[in-house]
C-alpha cells in the first residue's frame, strides 16, 4: 500500500479530494457574494496589470517584455506586505479592452495596481473603473507620488520653518502628471502653486496648444499669473518639486529661490540642486530617497484590510500623515524627512492608517 503523504496525514482524508472541500464555500457565496472577502483570498489579492506602453527608463517596449517588471513588483508586495499579486500583461492598447477585462476578472481580487502605463491611458482606465465603485485603482503617479511628496514635505517644512499655507510651490511636469499632485497639495493647504511644463509656466489664457488638463490646472494653479520658463517662475518660491523635465535645464535651481529652499526631483536625473537646504530624490543610497516603497505596500495593505470599494483622498491623505510621522519630530534634520524602506513598522502603520480612514470615509466593507 502506498505511503500517505504529509498532506494527506495532516487532513486525515484524500487531501487531493477539493471539490467536496469547497462546496460549502461556493454554496455560501451563492446566496451571499459579499462573503468573497471572508472565505477566499480575494481579500489580499491585487491584480497587477499593465500593456508594456511606459516602463520606466525603457518607454514603449510592449506586453510581454514588460512581464518581468510586474512580476517584479508582485514580489515586492509578497515580501513587504504579505500581499498576493497576480501579474496581468494586457496585449492591447484599446481602453475598451483594458476597461473590459479588469472588469471581467475582478471578482478574483480586491484591488487593482496600473503600472508602466501611459499617464494618459492610466489616467482613463482608472477613471473608468472608479465609476463602478467597487474596485480600487491604484497607480503610483496618481496616488503614490502625492502621498510620498506631502509627506517628505510635510517634515521638510518642519525643518525648514515654513507652512503649508504660506508657501510658493513650483512643478515642474507635464500636465498629466502635474494634476493628481496639485490636487493632493491643495487639498493639504498648498495654495500658490504654479506649473511649468515644456511651454513654461501654465496660465489662464496661455497661447498655443492646450487640453482640458492644462485648462483645469490654468484654473487651479497660478494666482499670480507668472508667465515664462521655469528660470523666470523659481525666484521667490520655496518648494521645487521636478516630476518631468521639460524646457531648457537650469543652472543652480535654489540660486534665485527664497531660502532654505527646498527640491523634490522625482525623476532620478542628475539636476543642479545648488544651494538647496533639502534635496530628496529616488535614487539609493542617497539621504532622503523617495522610493515608492515607501507608500504602495503600507496603503495597498490598508485598502485590502478594508475591503474597501474605492481609494478616495481621506484615504490617500491618512497614508501620507502616517508616513511623515514615523520619523520622530526629535529626529528630522535636512538630511532626514522621510524613513528608510526598511522601517520595521512601515507597512503596518500604513495600513492601519489607511483602513480607518476607509471605514470613516464609507468605502469599507467592513460597515
Amino acid at each position: 500500500m502506498p505511503e500517505q503523504t504529509t498532506l494527506e496525514k495532516a487532513d486525515g482524508l484524500d487531501a487531493w479530494a477539493y471539490v467536496p472541500r469547497a462546496m460549502d464555500s461556493c454554496r455560501a457565496l451563492a446566496s451571499d457574494p459579499a462573503q468573497a472577502f471572508r472565505l477566499t483570498d480575494r481579500w489580499n489579492t491585487v491584480a497587477v496589470v499593465t500593456d508594456g506602453s511606459s516602463v520606466p527608463g525603457l518607454g514603449d517596449i510592449g506586453p510581454l517584455a514588460s512581464l518581468p517588471l510586474v512580476e517584479e513588483k508582485g514580489r515586492l508586495l509578497a515580501k513587504l506586505a504579505e500581499i498576493s499579486a497576480i501579474p496581468l500583461v494586457l496585449d492591447s492598447r484599446a481602453l475598451d479592452d483594458a476597461v473590459t477585462t479588469i472588469t471581467t476578472l475582478s471578482p478574483s481580487f480586491g484591488a487593482v495596481n496600473l503600472e508602466a502605463m501611459t499617464e494618459q491611458a492610466s489616467m482613463e482606465i482608472k477613471r473608468r473603473l472608479s465609476e463602478l465603485d467597487e474596485l480600487p485603482v491604484f497607480h503610483d503617479t496618481q496616488d503614490g507620488l502625492p502621498v510620498l511628496c506631502l509627506a517628505a514635505l510635510l517634515n521638510a517644512l518642519k525643518v525648514v520653518g515654513k507652512k503649508m499655507g504660506g508657501i510658493r510651490l513650483v512643478i515642474a511636469s507635464n500636465e498629466n502628471e502635474a494634476l493628481p499632485m496639485v490636487d493632493f497639495l491643495r487639498l493639504a493647504g498648498a495654495a500658490d502653486i504654479v506649473v511649468c511644463d515644456r511651454s513654461g509656466a501654465i496660465h489662464r489664457g496661455r497661447p498655443g496648444a492646450t487640453n482640458w488638463i492644462k485648462e483645469e490646472l490654468a484654473q487651479k494653479t497660478n494666482p499670480r499669473q507668472a508667465k515664462g520658463s521655469l528660470a523666470k517662475v523659481l525666484p521667490g518660491s520655496d518648494v521645487l518639486v521636478i516630476l518631468s523635465q521639460g524646457g531648457p535645464p537650469v543652472r543652480d535651481l535654489a540660486g534665485p529661490m527664497s531660502p532654505p529652499a527646498v527640491i523634490f526631483n522625482l525623476t532620478g536625473q542628475n539636476v543642479d540642486y545648488g544651494q538647496a537646504a533639502i534635496v530628496a530624490d529616488p535614487r539609493a543610497g542617497q539621504a532622503n530617497q523617495l522610493s515608492s516603497c515607501l507608500v504602495f505596500p503600507g496603503l495597498l495593505k490598508g485598502v485590502l484590510n478594508a475591503r474597501a470599494r474605492a481609494i478616495n483622498a481621506p484615504m490617500k491623505m491618512a497614508a501620507a500623515l502616517a508616513l511623515s510621522k514615523l520619523v520622530p519630530e526629535a529626529e528630522l534634520g535636512p538630511g532626514f524627512i522621510v524613513p528608510s524602506v526598511g522601517k520595521p513598522n512601515l507597512v503596518s502603520a500604513m495600513a492601519e492608517a489607511v483602513s480607518a480612514a476607509a471605514a470613516a470615509s464609507g468605502v469599507s466593507r467592513f460597515l
